[in-house]
This record gives structure tokens, C-alpha cells and sequence, in this order.
């Protein structure tokens, strides 16, 4: 008898059980539970995925040291991507950028305007200096698409770059410091070899040497330009002005020197995503940058270095292009092209 009543109240105690507060208690407790078991399976996830990419920098180290090169000294040595070196004598850069003025003067430059070909205080400068580039009638429609660039190359993480963008297949678009070296033309004829665009960024990086006039921004220019065209036999049409078009050093020449560039062919671009490398960004600060700052743009041209960024940059560019192809939005992966509206500040 007893037994039967057991069996004939569990029913009962069960429908109890389910709105009771014992049972809130224990669906409270569960999903504790899963959420920490969720977050510790990321974090051991998270911990075996740093370790590879520790691994990869230690085998990277490694190979730099076996020939005899100190880590921790920035030099100009190329990688080709395949383990193979050159290791060249360092050219002068500057990483880190002179201060700004403390109160830069009220500036508002002149509009840009449509250059007279035929009329340019600068013409007799530099006559071989010119682009064939002419913008198309309409840019072409690139909603969704991704632009990566890279600033300041070659340099010793150049190669494991390129390493990467050819295991996804990914074009990009390089704006470099070339140097007159082997190493400087066997990676600026990789970098064409494998699809992908370049573009004259500068030749020394001193702002205030750069931005002095245009005669001393043209010099550079030239210099940069020549040393890639000798190198290639490819005339660049891109460039990217150090430190973006608008900064604290080109203020009363930024006008003259884009009409200037525009008269003789060159087209320049800036960016709207900032991976932030050059600033000591790590890992995680760019990776989630990038990420988020690509979302919120109908197009993206994403800013990386090859020089300052290290490894950091080597390393989180992977893990972008994994997320961002696996991204529901189907971002189309780019070099920029002549089709390619300018993205200027």
C-alpha cells in the first residue's frame, strides 16, 4: 500500500518540483554551471591558439637567429616567406614621428581644384614624373569590400605578410619605403609576382624634411618612385602621404602638393579602419579594431605597417582574413585597382 501511494505521488511531486523554488534554484545554479564551463572551454581554446601563434614567433625567432640576427634590433631583413633570408645593411627610418607643434596655427587650406595640366609652378620638375592614371568615368561598386594595406615595407616581417595573404588568397595593396638593395627588389617583385598592388609611401619619413614644400616633398616622392620603377620596371599610380593627407606637418603645402600629384597622374588614398599597430597596439586591441571599425564602414581600407606592427601585425592578420571570411556579410577581398573610388580624408 505504501508503495503505491510513493508511485502514485511522484506525479504530483514532480509538477510540484517544476514551480517550486528549489527547482528555479537548480535551473539557476545550471546555467551558472554552462556559462562557466563556456567560458573556460574559451579560454582553453583562446590559451592552445596563443600558444601555436607563440610557437610560430619562437620558430620565426629562431630561423632570424641562426643568422646572426639580434631579435630585439629592428633590421631591414626580408623574408621571402619560405624561410629563406637576406640580410641587408639598415636604412635609415623613422618609426616613431616628431612631436606635432604644441598649437598648430588656424589653418583652413584651399580647396582642391582641377589642375591645369599645361600650368604648375612645378612643371619643369622632375619631367619624367608623370602616371598614366586617369580616373574612370564611374568607380566601380565595391559595397563590402576589403581593402588591406601596408605601410612602410619591406622590411624583416614583410615576407611572413606575404606568407599569409598567399595561404588565403588575399590581395592587398603595399605602400612602400623601397631601399636600393637585393633584398628591397626581390620582395618588391614578389609582391607584384603574387597579384598584389604597390604604392609609393615615402622615401626618408621626416615629416617636417618631407613637408618643408613641394619641391621637397616632390624630391622625395621621386627618389621612392624611381627606386621601385628601376627595381620593377612597374610605375606606380597610388601613393599615401605620410601620416595621412591631413596632419600637424603639411598644413600650408597639403593643397599645392595634391594638385600638383593630381596634375601629373597620382592618386592618393588614406584609410577608415586603423589597426592602430604603429601606436603599440596589441593582439587583441587590433584584432577586435579591425573587426569592429570594418562593420561599421560600407567599404574598408584597413591601415596595417609592416615595419612598426611586428609580429603583432604578422601574427593578427591571419586571424582577421579567418574571421572576416567566415563573416555571414561576404566580404570581397581586394587589391585597390584603378576602378577603386579614393578613400581621402
Amino acid at each position: 500500500m505504501n508503495t503505491c501511494q510513493i508511485i502514485l505521488q511522484k506525479p504530483e511531486e514532480t509538477a510540484l518540483y517544476l514551480g517550486s523554488v528549489r527547482f528555479f534554484k537548480h535551473l539557476i545554479v545550471s546555467i551558472i554551471f554552462i556559462i562557466i564551463f563556456g567560458l573556460l572551454a574559451a579560454v582553453i581554446i583562446l590559451a592552445a591558439e596563443n600558444n601555436e601563434k607563440s610557437a610560430e614567433i619562437y620558430e620565426l625567432n629562431q630561423t632570424l637567429i641562426s643568422f646572426g640576427i639580434d631579435v630585439n634590433e629592428p633590421v631591414n631583413t626580408i623574408s621571402n616567406g619560405d624561410g629563406q633570408f637576406s640580410i641587408e645593411d639598415e636604412q635609415p627610418v623613422i618609426d616613431s614621428e616628431p612631436e606635432p607643434p604644441a598649437e598648430p596655427p588656424i589653418y583652413l587650406p584651399e580647396p582642391i581644384t582641377e589642375p591645369d595640366p599645361e600650368k604648375s609652378p612645378w612643371i619643369e620638375l622632375f619631367p619624367h614624373l608623370y602616371s598614366d592614371y586617369i580616373p574612370p568615368a564611374n568607380f566601380m561598386d565595391d559595397s563590402g569590400f576589403i581593402y588591406l594595406t601596408f605601410d612602410d615595407g619591406p622590411s624583416r616581417y614583410t615576407g611572413d605578410i606575404l606568407r599569409y595573404l598567399q595561404l588565403h588568397d588575399i590581395p592587398a595593396t603595399f605602400f612602400v619605403m623601397p631601399d636600393d638593395t637585393e633584398a628591397g627588389k626581390n620582395f618588391l617583385n614578389t609582391m607584384l609576382d603574387r597579384g598584389h598592388e604597390i604604392g609609393v609611401h615615402t622615401m626618408t619619413h621626416v615629416y617636417n624634411d618631407i613637408y618643408a614644400s613641394v619641391e621637397a616633398y616632390l624630391e622625395d616622392f621621386n627618389d621612392a618612385w624611381n627606386l621601385v620603377y628601376e627595381q620593377t620596371g612597374y610605375k606606380p599610380y597610388l601613393f599615401r602621404f605620410p601620416g595621412g593627407s591631413i596632419n600637424d606637418y603639411n598644413f600650408y603645402v597639403r593643397t599645392d602638393i595634391i594638385n600638383e600629384m593630381t596634375r601629373r597622374g597620382f592618386v592618393y588614398f588614406d584609410w577608415n579602419v586603423d589597426s592602430r599597430d604603429a601606436l603599440d597596439a596589441s593582439w587583441t586591441e587590433m584584432y577586435n579594431t579591425v573587426l569592429n571599425e570594418t562593420a561599421e564602414v560600407p567599404r574598408a581600407v584597413v591601415l596595417f605597417h609592416d615595419r612598426p606592427g611586428g609580429y603583432n601585425t604578422v601574427l593578427v592578420v591571419e586571424d582577421i582574413i579567418k574571421a572576416l571570411l567566415a563573416d555571414p556579410a561576404n566580404y570581397i577581398f581586394s587589391a585597390i585597382t584603378r576602378e577603386t573610388r579614393p578613400m581621402q580624408f
